[in-house]
């Protein structure tokens, strides 16, 4: 085979993931590399938090690669990845919890972060874009967890409403509705500020 050839282009998901199931590891290093991606954005319009996003992705990641053998090719392979994620995200915010009650702080450096702007960018736009993104960030933050993870899931990720279903594991219709619901309180809150 010549070198620089991806001998898994054009490979289907569900393929690459049942060659994983048994071990193979070039096989899990090409999905890594179509979804790790993906997985990183959802991380962090649920925290906004790039080094939480990059933690819980490899998590995420991790817990495909354990469970691999019990891995069945039945729906997509985003919706089965992202049920993973939505489960490492639950997990997480049940710590947060946890560790609030038991009376531990968060630290300045655990709140959210913007990612930097590039210093191409003229000053007087990146103020605007950071304000837009923080209005949009902090709107996002008042929604409930289930509706901004179907928000973000459909919105940001591109995924359907099957898979998005799939990966909450409820009925479609909910999916819908929390959906709907969200866009419906983002924009009151930014109303004026974008059109959605």
């Amino acid at each position: 085979m010549p070198a620089g050839v991806n001998p898994f282009e054009g490979a289907a998901d569900t393929a690459l993931m049942l060659r994983v199931r048994w071990g193979d590891e070039h096989a899990f290093g090409e999905l890594y590399h179509r979804y790790h991606r993906r997985v990183m954005h959802f991380f962090y319009g649920m925290s906004r938090n790039t080094q939480v996003s990059e933690d819980l992705c490899q998590e995420t990641f991790l817990r495909v690669w354990k469970l691999r053998r019990k891995y069945a090719a039945t729906g997509s392979f985003p919706a089965y990845l992202f049920a993973f994620a939505r489960n490492v995200w639950l997990e997480q915010c049940r710590e947060i919890k946890k560790r609030q009650r038991m009376g531990a702080r968060q630290s300045a450096d655990d709140g959210w972060q913007l990612v930097p702007a590039s210093r191409s960018t003229r000053p007087d736009a990146v103020a605007v874009r950071s304000e837009i993104e923080e209005r949009i960030f902090d709107a996002l933050d008042e929604l409930p967890a289930e509706q901004r993870m179907a928000f973000v899931m459909r919105a940001v990720e591109g995924l359907s409403i099957e898979e998005i279903a799939s990966a909450m594991q409820c009925p479609v219709n909910t999916v819908r509705s929390r959906k709907l619901l969200a866009v419906k309180k983002l924009r009151v809150v930014l109303k004026g500020l974008l059109v959605l």
